[in-house]
């Protein structure tokens, strides 16, 4: 816990400051970024009991910001987490892909989900949430959104109460 406080500290902060500084790019193994973030919420991976799938062979590197792709994967993935179906072993599944030479990233998930009819264009807002957990905040996806658009990315979400939700991150070349 102390450890995603800090991480979300040093968001806050970065967010603060990105319009001013230059953002260092570096080609980064997506496999390596994912272990990193993997090991700093193990506990909640553990206790969650989830099973990740995992799979980056057809896109196995991106050039992008280490500490915007961090924070990506910790907020796409601790969400997936945080919002599991108790009813069915929580299933997370994360895979890159070329469509259209651009490259995607996609987050699925078989948690509670959410209606996209009722979240309409506010999923991203800043201080947006769209259950009652106590560890809502409203400040991760406006994160993953923020950190993608910075760099030329987009981002796309598709979700079904009692389902599931699909994140589909697509990357500027």
């Amino acid at each position: 816990v102390l450890n995603l406080k800090q991480t979300l500290n040093k968001h806050i902060e970065t967010l603060n400051t990105e319009k001013k500084i230059n953002i260092d790019i570096q080609k980064l193994s997506l496999n390596n970024t994912l272990n990193i973030v993997k090991e700093s919420i193990s506990e909640s991976i553990k206790s969650s009991k989830a099973k990740l799938i995992v799979d980056f062979s057809e896109v196995p590197s991106i050039t992008f910001s280490s500490f915007y792709l961090q924070s990506i994967f910790l907020n796409l993935l601790s969400n997936a987490i945080k919002y599991v179906d108790l009813k069915r072993k929580p299933i997370i599944s994360i895979t890159s892909k070329r469509v259209n030479n651009k490259t995607q990233i996609i987050f699925s998930d078989n948690g509670i989900g959410f209606d996209m009819e009722k979240v309409k264009g506010d999923i991203f807002k800043l201080h947006q949430t769209f259950h009652n957990h106590p560890d809502s905040k409203g400040i991760g996806l406006f994160l993953v959104k923020s950190h993608l658009e910075s760099l030329g990315g987009t981002i796309e979400v598709e979700s079904k109460v009692n389902v599931g939700t699909t994140f589909t991150l697509t990357f500027k070349e």
